[in-house]
């Protein structure tokens, strides 16, 4: 088995445009008709999972050009837009008649400075580059950016697809579904897709069926930790959150909410948790930065 083959949002990421789940395909694919007049693109949603940065992987991997990811929650500084993407972009492509690709993730972490900086590349290397750019804020990305690009929301991707989507992988993974099994797992994580994909993953591994009655809402699962937490199993905790799929930083909110609804309020776990949400904004595993603010939490 392939390492990728390990982890299904790999393992099923769509290859070309066509196999992404949403309608705002239909608008990329009309663009990609015509390749050398293509414009530089802008995604974003209010949530992660919805299907952004597998858009610009198939687009990519269609298109089959010259290509470089910057994550821009990483690698934020002007120092890296001045280097490394303009060095980029004024390279001529390996591929004659192709322009090549800049792929900007996460690019609401880009700091300002660069932001500025990257808008006269944009224009000056045009003709060299396409721009595809991903974000989940877009009020956090200037407005010179936004009008050298065309921007597509992914904000609500269709159920029907999605439900299509995961009952290929189903099949494929012959892991035995109920129609309102699936449809009751898509209510619960939408409009995330990866993790509709990470949950079918869970159960396959603990051998369940996707059932309506398997399918619990993930505060079900957040309040079982919570009852962990005030109970000081801080290991139990640990293990469920580094073998599962669990978004730490979600879990890491959801404490902090029950930690303001205790009478008195929890001041220390609030002091905890916004010390961990600041880290991961700034980049640090979650589940790193959480798991090891557990053992403090519980003194």
């Amino acid at each position: 088995m392939k390492p990728v083959d390990c982890i299904w949002t790999e393992k099923y990421r769509p290859t070309k445009v066509s196999e992404v789940v949403g309608s705002v395909k239909l608008k990329i694919l009309k663009h990609m008709e015509s390749p050398s007049t293509m414009p530089h693109f802008l995604f974003y949603s209010t949530s992660p999972g919805t299907g952004k940065s597998s858009m610009v992987r198939a687009i990519i991997n269609e298109l089959g050009c010259d290509s470089l990811m910057i994550n821009s929650s990483d690698d934020r500084t002007i120092e890296v837009v001045r280097e490394k993407i303009r060095e980029f972009a004024m390279t001529q492509s390996s591929k004659p008649g192709l322009r090549r690709i800049i792929f900007l993730d996460e690019f609401d972490g880009m700091m300002k400075a660069g932001q500025d900086a990257l808008r006269t590349i944009m224009e000056v290397y045009a003709k060299n580059v396409i721009f595809l750019i991903c974000c989940n804020n877009l009020h956090k990305i200037n407005e010179p950016i936004k009008s050298r690009c065309v921007v597509v929301g992914f904000a609500h991707p269709e159920k029907e697809e999605i439900f299509k989507y995961l009952e290929r992988i189903c099949y494929e993974e012959e892991l035995p579904y109920s129609e309102d099994g699936l449809k009751l797992l898509i209510d619960v994580n939408y409009p995330s897709i990866r993790n509709c994909v990470l949950a079918l993953q869970d159960f396959k591994t603990e051998g369940l069926n996707v059932t309506v009655d398997n399918v619990k809402p993930i505060d079900f699962l957040f309040m079982q930790m919570w009852n962990s937490l005030t109970a000081k199993d801080w290991v139990g905790i640990k293990q469920k959150v580094l073998s599962s799929t669990i978004d730490a930083r979600d879990l890491n909110t959801f404490f902090w909410n029950k930690a303001l609804e205790d009478t008195p309020v929890n001041i220390k776990l609030i002091q905890i948790c916004c010390r961990n949400e600041k880290d991961i904004a700034w980049g640090a595993d979650a589940k790193i930065v959480f798991v090891t603010s557990l053992v403090e939490m519980i003194k």
